[in-house]
């Protein structure tokens, strides 16, 4: 579980984020949505903690990141697991070596151990077959899952997913919104996604949390949100055709 109370964060004299509270559990995907800045990215490095925010407190399981020594800093961050947008796999490594690499620094295991780890995760996203290929040859939903495999490969207590779905045709993203979602209930992992893709909001969003102009306007699940009254979170969302056919089916039942 990752808690944040009263996070502001300014840069140049711009307010990015004003006073955000939220609780992130774990075993929910937890997906934060907005406009282009309205402060989602801001946000999920300041909880990752590649920003340090002006103000306001983070907290992992009750452990406070403004608190933490530096040793105490590093050991929190093997415990989390990064997709990036454009999933960073190395192309000169194979992808079971990527899939390896936070092993190869961060774990005490045998090379057999961290090979048979890292082959367990690629089974897991159904991409054993792919072990000896380069990045380069993959296709990018096939990036994603070795990078979601790579993400994994710690066993981490918390996954950080930025627009995992960017680039991607919509099977292809589901499949991968599928295999957050289905992996962070497995392992009771707190997941946060920062997304654009409404398809995601109607499939995965356990919890969502909608950003506006760096503030909390909106806080539900996939199910409340086609119910809101907040006038700013519908005209954002029901630009999106599939979400408004979903709503007018929904009225209709």
């Amino acid at each position: 579980m990752i808690e944040v109370k009263s996070i502001h964060k300014s840069f140049e004299n711009q307010e990015v984020l004003k006073g955000i509270s939220a609780l992130f559990e774990n075993g929910k995907t937890n997906l934060i949505i907005g406009k282009s800045g309205a402060g989602k990215t801001v946000l999920l490095k300041c909880i990752v903690g590649l920003l340090d925010p002006d103000s306001g407190t983070i907290t992992y399981d009750e452990r406070s990141t403004s608190s933490m020594s530096k040793k105490e800093r590093l050991h929190m961050r093997q415990e989390i697991g990064m997709l990036f947008q454009n999933a960073a796999l190395f192309d000169s490594m194979s992808v079971l070596e990527n899939v390896m690499f936070p092993l190869d620094m961060f774990s005490p295991m045998t090379y057999n151990e961290r090979v048979a780890r890292a082959r367990a995760c690629l089974e897991r996203v159904n991409l054993i077959e792919a072990q000896d290929k380069s990045p380069e040859e993959l296709s990018g939903g096939m990036q994603k899952r070795a990078a979601i495999a790579r993400a994994i490969a710690m066993n981490p207590k918390y996954l950080f997913c930025d627009e995992p779905n960017s680039g991607l045709d919509p099977q292809t993203s589901l499949i991968i919104d599928q295999l957050i979602h289905d992996i962070t209930v497995e392992s009771g992992i707190t997941t946060i996604v920062n997304t654009h893709d409404m398809n995601s909001v109607m499939n995965i969003g356990d919890h969502i949390l909608f950003l506006a102009d760096g503030e909390l306007s909106w806080e539900g699940n996939k199910k409340d949100i086609l119910n809101t009254d907040n006038k700013t979170l519908n005209d954002f969302l029901f630009s999106s055709e599939i979400l408004r056919q979903v709503k007018e089916q929904s009225k209709a039942k």
